[in-house]
């Protein structure tokens, strides 16, 4: 590897690193005014030129020593705003986005200004979120009003968390892509009613295609322009070899490795700028992108040395990008985080060992770049994966990244069984967004409509629907809990405290489906081949398989430890009265420091308890089983844990809870633990989480575990977390990942933030800049425990 090489790396990430992230009203704008000029036209005609008309006027800047150009917007840490769904977030915080607590976006003067004439006038009121809004059911607002649940804004933004269809981009070029449209257009008649509807959908995608290949040749001519100027001769062939490639593609198929690299990235930025939404994701690179280098490894077009300098260079493209959002979204998923998951490693699509040298070359890329995207996952066969791509996991785990999430092979296949997909292609399978599971180019899901915050299930129970906070009833009455005479009489009132919560959220999220059928987009439809042959975009369920929205749980230790407290002190042991215990709760345990103490002490979740693990399996199976009763018009319903950083806004909903847990303070994340109530080590941690039915909670679970440095320094620790890894796979836990790295530093980063602007650190299902998080999301994180050990157990 080159010293030039890593040169050209540290330059491109430290202008990442040092450039402050600000909004980009420019898209906005230019949008705005081409909705103006085609008013009466088909709304997807509309969008569609709305698209190509950005495309063809937004500003191309190819930056210094980057050999993989593109940016979606006209600044390189740009937060865009979607004016056609979400204008108005932007309106609530124009003089507080610069200074805002979470993920701030510095706004210049005549961004604000550029907003208040042109964008907000024309879209006042037109907006996803404002049509929700309006509809929202008096049960869904009420929950949400009061904490209970948090309606995910994204979902009403936005169709991010999905896998396009890169391969097709790749292999067969926009060119050929519009060549299938045409052709389907032509089987059309439009005396027959439905198609005109049909013909007009498949004009707004050859649109949209215009722009894609608009904005390639844009960036080529830039190329050419800068290579004019260039004095360097290094740079200006380098500037010549861009102008060639974006010259060809994504208009033609790739013939080359680095022509599928650039493809990629260009087709990446056009859907994130058709729509600003989290969790576009390149998926199984390996895979699609093997054949490409091992051709021209075969045939000396490139050494794999100059192969790793690409991929470093799409690592830091990757990175250059930041997603908008509220500042409430911000809280539950705090670091600017873009979720663009690329997955090595696996079975392929005959259910065989798919890992290849790329699969080496992809995990070396983020070792050398350490960024915060793209996010890397592992799919791991026990079976099938050899133990050679295993170390060199455990070796990236190591430098503690927070990269990769590793995944449960078999999990993920039998999850994407679960959505209705045929085994076949279930082998195919991605990890999207956090730890979501997504099929490249074929399917259609929400990930996160709504979470459910299960501490305050907990309450409710206690308090017979009543809100500790605001004092409100604003759930379903279940009874004084002293007439509960047995366990089994309390476990109902929990179990009918969420049947009420997820009935309340399914009724948003019918809502929700119906504001956003309009939403168009087209040019991210281009790669869903069904969405052509049904000449239906992907908004409207064009795709292949079409999923129910999903349902997100977060607090799952508060649940399980409140649950295992009150049966063993109140039911068990009668240690305590319900009484006192709610007395208790509604003191903060001020003067029952006794009883606090108790519940402290009660069987917890996380150490391998039986009494306590049974309560997991009931009730998640329960929960799952309540879930999946309900159907959308796209499918059914769909679970997930998978809290991202929204377990700290959750806590400052919630009192203090029989756990043991004082008021106000986080709730466990994901299906880990409580911090520090974990006490026999990650074997026994990995046995607790299995009792959860991962492979039914089809949106993903999450697991997080921190684990000291010096634990795998060595060879028997890496042999040791080898080990600890496929005995999460042979227990049927789903996703595990970690964060290796000193409690002091993190401490000292939160003091002297400038110094540690580079810290990368595992949220929930994403990595982000330590520094960049607010403060009450780094307490948490530096308060989980820490295994002293990795012994698999």
């Amino acid at each position: 590897m080159s010293q030039n090489f890593m040169e050209r790396i540290q330059y491109l990430k430290n202008r990442v690193v040092n450039t402050r992230p600000e909004m980009d009203l420019e898209n906005a704008v230019i949008l705005t005014r081409s909705f103006q000029e085609t008013a009466g036209e088909p709304f997807a005609i509309q969008k569609a030129k709305a698209f190509r008309k950005q495309c063809m006027e937004k500003t191309v800047e190819i930056w210094d020593k980057e050999l993989i150009v593109g940016c979606s917007g006209s600044k390189m840490r740009g937060g865009i705003l979607c004016a056609d769904t979400c204008w108005s977030i932007l309106d609530d915080e124009l003089e507080t986005i610069s200074t805002r607590k979470y993920d701030p976006f510095y706004l210049k003067a005549e961004d604000k200004e550029a907003f208040l004439k042109e964008v907000k006038p024309f879209w006042q009121g037109r907006s996803s979120y404002e049509a929700w809004l309006a509809q929202i059911p008096e049960d869904t607002k009420e929950l949400r009003d009061n904490g209970v649940v948090y309606i995910n804004r994204k979902a009403v933004r936005g169709w991010g968390e999905t896998t396009a269809g890169y391969q097709q981009v790749i292999n067969e070029g926009i060119e050929g892509i519009c060549n299938t449209i045409k052709e389907r257009r032509q089987r059309l008649d439009i005396t027959v009613p439905g198609d005109y509807e049909k013909d007009k959908y498949l004009e707004a995608m050859l649109i949209s295609a215009e722009g894609i290949m608009a904005l390639a040749e844009r960036y080529a001519k830039e190329a050419e322009r800068l290579a004019e100027l260039e004095t360097d001769e290094i740079r200006k062939e380098e500037l010549k070899e861009i102008a060639e490639i974006c010259c060809r593609v994504p208009r033609y198929p790739a013939r080359s490795f680095r022509e599928a690299l650039q493809s990629l990235y260009l087709y990446q930025i056009c859907i994130f700028m058709e729509q600003n939404a989290a969790s576009y994701n390149p998926g199984r690179m390996d895979q699609y992108l093997y054949p490409f280098y091992k051709a021209d490894l075969e045939n000396g077009v490139l050494t794999q040395d100059e192969a790793q300098e690409l991929l470093d260079c799409l690592w830091v493209k990757f990175s250059e990008p930041c997603l908008f959002q509220d500042a409430v979204t911000a809280e539950f998923a705090a670091g600017y985080p873009m979720f663009q998951n690329v997955c090595v490693g696996g079975v392929d699509k005959n259910g065989q060992d798919a890992v290849n040298p790329l699969s080496y070359l992809i995990l070396q890329a983020t070792m050398d770049v350490q960024l915060y995207q793209p996010s890397l996952s592992v799919r791991y066969s026990l079976a099938k994966n050899p133990n050679t791509f295993l170390r060199k996991v455990v070796e990236l785990i190591k430098l503690g990244t927070g990269f990769p999430a590793f995944h449960n092979d078999d999990i993920g296949i039998r999850m994407l069984m679960n959505k209705g997909v045929p085994l076949k292609e279930a082998f195919d399978w991605n990890p999207c967004g956090c730890v979501e599971t997504n099929l490249e180019g074929r399917m259609r899901q929400y990930t996160a409509l709504a979470d459910i915050n299960l501490g305050s299930i907990i309450e409710f129970s206690l308090l017979n629907g009543k809100n500790r906070k605001s004092g409100l009833t604003i759930s379903t009455q279940t009874g004084n809990p002293a007439t509960f005479e047995r366990y089994e009489d309390f476990e109902e009132a929990v179990k009918e405290q969420i049947r009420y919560s997820v009935a309340a959220v399914v009724k948003g999220s019918h809502v929700i489906d119906e504001v956003c059928m309009d939403r168009f987009v087209p040019a991210l439809s281009l790669t869903f081949k069904e969405c052509i042959e049904n000449c239906l975009d992907y908004a409207r369920g064009g795709a292949k398989y079409n999923c129910g929205n999903g349902i997100i749980l977060i607090g799952v230790a508060d649940l399980i430890n409140s649950i295992a407290a009150i049966k063993h002190l109140i039911y068990d042991t009668k240690q305590v009265s319900i009484e006192d215990m709610v007395a208790a709760l509604d003191a903060d345990f001020k003067g029952y420091e006794e009883i606090q103490e108790l519940c402290k002490n009660a069987p917890k979740y996380g150490n391998d308890d039986e009494s306590v693990d049974q309560i997991v399996g009931t009730m998640f199976t329960f929960i799952a089983d309540e879930i999946e009763k309900y159907r959308s018009k796209f499918g059914t319903m769909t679970p997930g844990i998978l809290p991202v950083s929204g377990n700290t806004p959750f806590g400052l909903e919630v009192g203090a809870l029989p756990s043991g847990r004082n008021a106000w303070k986080p709730l466990a994340d994901g299906v880990s633990p409580n911090g520090g109530t974990d006490f026999n080590g990650p074997g026994a941690v990995l046995k607790s989480v299995s009792k959860i039915p991962h492979d039914r909670f089809v949106q993903g679970t999450l697991l997080n575990m921190k684990v000291e440095p010096e634990m795998l320094n060595t060879d028997f620790g890496i042999n040791q977390m080898m080990a600890l890894l496929k005995s999460m796979c042979s227990l049927g836990v789903f996703h595990v990942q970690f964060n290796v790295i000193d409690r002091d530093i993190l401490i000292k980063a939160q003091k002297e933030p400038d110094k540690y602007k580079g810290l990368l650190i595992r949220v929930a299902g994403y990595t982000a800049y330590f520094v960049e998080l607010g403060k009450d999301v780094q307490d948490e994180i530096i308060g989980r425990t820490v295994q002293k050990g990795i012994m698999a157990g």
